[in-house]
């Protein structure tokens, strides 16, 4: 079966039969070892706490853009 026969076939399925095939396709595309995740929430717990404390600050979308276009 080719990739478009599969589209065509699953498109055809119920809505909730297609959610559920998302599903588990997405988690079949997570190969983060779990050691990265728990590193990235600690680094999100960090940074909340710095803000938290007021040795940072939140930026806005244009603030944000503006420090990548100067890079």
């Amino acid at each position: 079966m080719t990739t478009k026969q599969v589209i065509q076939t699953v498109l055809e399925m119920p809505s909730v039969d297609r959610a559920e095939l998302v599903s588990v396709l997405i988690d079949s595309l997570d190969t983060r070892p779990v050691e990265e995740d728990v590193a990235l929430m600690d680094e999100a717990l960090r940074r909340d706490q710095a803000v938290e404390e007021g040795r940072a600050h939140y930026l806005d979308e244009t603030d944000f853009l503006r420090g990548i276009h100067r890079k």
